[in-house]
């Protein structure tokens, strides 16, 4: 049974201890008593606040004084927690989030972080010379701690602040002709072949490409085999492996027979297992003509402007799609669920744009009805005299009551002499 109790504090003036300040109540939950304070001096309001908490305790909903201690490091805790228990291979990109967040809520109570002090994060991070894109992954990041927190039992914060997101407009439309990935790949070190050709025959994500292992190729049969755990969507795909691709992944399976047997990855360097091709990438689109370091002023350092590797992913679903390739096939491949997504990556470009102007003029060239007279002809035969002379007499003889029809005549009657 709950208490209410005022805890005592010395007279200065007395010099006796009195009872002062807010009610504080002791409850119990499951055996165990919690002391907290109803922050108020209405002794009303404490019963009411008391009577709220045992009813919680009874109906297993107690929150607990707990989610009012909650800072912000216990919500990293809990986030880092899920990534691990789900094996989420984005963890490097998670730890980059934190690295950020942290710098501005730092020892926060998580009840403390509102709207308020979110905006502020989102005009720093603006400042720092941050996308929109890179601000909002950060602001997911921090929600999906909030949406643990609150899905705990009991829970560790009492409400998810709003937490509003920027508008993106920096989607990237990049894609490569074919000429130009044959450049890129003849520039690039051999190790680096493989998962650029990879991933421009199949659409597959570079993250994908990485975590293949040749455990998980049949060459006999020509298919690669991407399981669940691997795919950003946890679904399961089948890849048939056929020329160009099949070529460059077969004489690299044997020379990794020959030098890295011990080796399980598809992707690697010397026996290690690749994760980015970031430093040979922008080398090989230096050598070729397809990027270079710029300055940017308003970040006050150089930036990579030209083809990123997520480039292929848009071209095998431009040339999919442009290939004949059923579009539920096309996303069985690359592993596309949602639409959006689908048809932003079916680029179109200035080529397809001309090469539908032509396909329309073709159309009209067949539709194309031929006139039996023209507006030359037409003004050629209202001079002529014998249809002027018939035009007359229609006039005369329908009246002045059937002007209209006879002036309607003027345009008709030389088509019918024609």
């Amino acid at each position: 049974m709950g208490m209410l109790y005022r805890r005592k504090k010395l007279d200065s003036k007395t010099g006796a201890m009195i009872e002062r300040g807010p009610w504080w109540v002791k409850y119990y939950e499951d055996g165990r008593p919690i002391f907290r304070s109803t922050r108020t001096e209405d002794k009303t309001e404490a019963r009411r606040k008391l009577n709220k908490w045992e009813g919680q305790v009874a109906e297993g909903l107690h929150e607990g004084p707990k989610y009012e201690r909650t800072r912000f490091e216990d919500l990293v805790a809990g986030i880092r927690q899920d990534y691990a228990i789900n094996e989420r291979k984005s963890d490097r990109r998670l730890e980059d989030f934190i690295k950020h967040l942290t710098v501005y809520f730092r020892q926060m109570r998580a009840k403390a972080i509102t709207t308020d002090h979110i905006l502020t994060y989102v005009a720093k991070r603006k400042d720092e010379g941050a996308a929109n894109g890179s601000v909002n992954r950060e602001l997911a990041c921090l929600k999906r701690m909030f949406r643990l927190a609150i899905r705990h039992t009991p829970r560790k914060v009492a409400q998810i602040p709003h937490i509003p997101m920027l508008e993106e407009n920096n989607i990237r439309s990049g894609y490569f002709d074919h000429e130009d990935f044959l450049a890129l790949r003849g520039a690039l070190p051999d190790y680096a072949k493989v998962p650029v050709t990879l991933t421009y025959y199949s659409g597959m994500r570079m993250g994908e490409v990485f975590s293949l292992k040749w455990s998980q190729v049949n060459m006999t049969e020509g298919k690669l085999f991407l399981k669940a755990q691997d795919t950003k969507t946890e679904t399961p795909r089948v890849l048939y492996l056929t020329g160009d691709l099949y070529r460059v992944l077969e004489a690299w399976k044997r020379r990794c027979e020959e030098k890295w047997q011990s080796c399980p990855w598809i992707c690697h360097r010397g026996g290690i297992q690749l994760h980015n091709l970031k430093h040979s990438w922008r080398q090989a689109c230096v050598r070729v003509g397809l990027g270079k370091m710029v300055e940017d002023k308003a970040k006050g350092r150089e930036v990579w402007q030209g083809k990123i590797p997520h480039d292929f992913r848009r071209t095998a679903i431009r040339n999919m799609v442009r290939a004949g390739i059923l579009e539920s096939v096309a996303r069985a491949i690359s592993g596309h669920t949602t639409r959006s997504v689908f048809d932003r990556y079916n680029i179109t470009n200035e080529a397809d744009l001309k090469a539908a102007a032509t396909r329309l003029t073709e159309y009209f060239e067949k539709e194309k009805v031929t006139l039996s007279v023209t507006l030359a002809e037409l003004e050629k035969r209202e001079s002529d005299p014998v249809n002027a002379e018939l035009v007359e007499t229609l006039v005369e003889e329908d009246g002045a009551g059937e002007r209209n029809r006879t002036s309607n005549q003027r345009f008709t009657k030389p088509l019918l002499c024609h």
